[in-house]
């Protein structure tokens, strides 16, 4: 097993003659509040649109609901053989942007839930990684494992990064990068999910990806997850 706190990266003149697109999809499994189980509705899956392009790329939501009520009826706790009616409420966000700039270490969260508009921006997360011997293939390529920890709102996640040296590209969907690859797929211990569903190469096309427009005031990570700690 080896260890890396923070790979530079040695970045082919393909990365720089060609726009990398893709479908990401995020796929829940547990409340990240209080990591109970989800109903049905509450676990179908968000998909984003993906573009990377010299060194910066954008993660955006295009599956759009709105946040619901879900009522389940499931076994009751204490009494065998008799059920009883839950209800969950599904937070579902109206928008979000995951901006990534390697060149310039900005990282940028833009996102809409329930009217209430969150804008973050800082450094992009530096995660120490643990690279693994396991292989595993997804979408056709061939992906080597890492694993990390973090802290978020308090708690910690386990998280495995599933990467590809066949794409060396220092990214990966959300937050996630420093693999001498591509990331193809981030599980964040039995919570969630999010993987690319499709890749595409567009080739001697660059793109100009912009940096999202503020719809808040500007938090940091920390300052972001203390307020949501807070109930703020």
């Amino acid at each position: 097993m080896k260890k890396i706190l923070l790979i530079t990266l040695f970045i082919s003149s393909f990365s720089y003659s060609q726009t990398l697109k893709g479908i990401v999809s995020f796929n829940a499994k547990k409340s990240v509040s209080d990591e109970t189980e989800l109903s049905k509705k509450a676990k179908k899956p968000f998909i984003y649109s993906y573009i990377y392009s010299n060194q910066v790329s954008l993660q955006e939501l295009i599956s759009e609901e709105k946040t619901s009520i879900d009522t389940t009826i499931v076994e009751h706790s204490e009494v065998k053989g008799l059920t009883q009616e839950t209800v969950q409420v599904v937070n579902r966000p109206s928008k979000t942007s995951y901006y990534k700039n390697t060149e310039t270490d900005v990282y940028r969260l833009e996102f809409s839930m329930n009217a209430k508009n969150v804008s973050i921006k800082d450094a992009i997360p530096v995660y120490d990684w643990n690279l693994q011997n396991e292989t595993e293939t997804i979408i056709g390529y061939s992906c080597k494992k890492a694993t990390t920890e973090r802290i978020l709102f308090g708690r910690k996640q386990y998280i495995t990064a599933w990467y590809t040296e066949d794409i060396p590209i220092n990214s990966g969907p959300m937050d996630f990068t420093g693999l001498p690859g591509l990331i193809l797929q981030i599980e964040i211990g039995d919570m969630s999910v999010t993987r690319f569903e499709k890749l595409k190469f567009i080739k001697d096309s660059t793109s100009t990806i912009e940096e999202p427009k503020n719809e808040s005031k500007i938090l940091s990570i920390n300052e972001y997850q203390l307020n949501a700690m807070r109930g703020n």
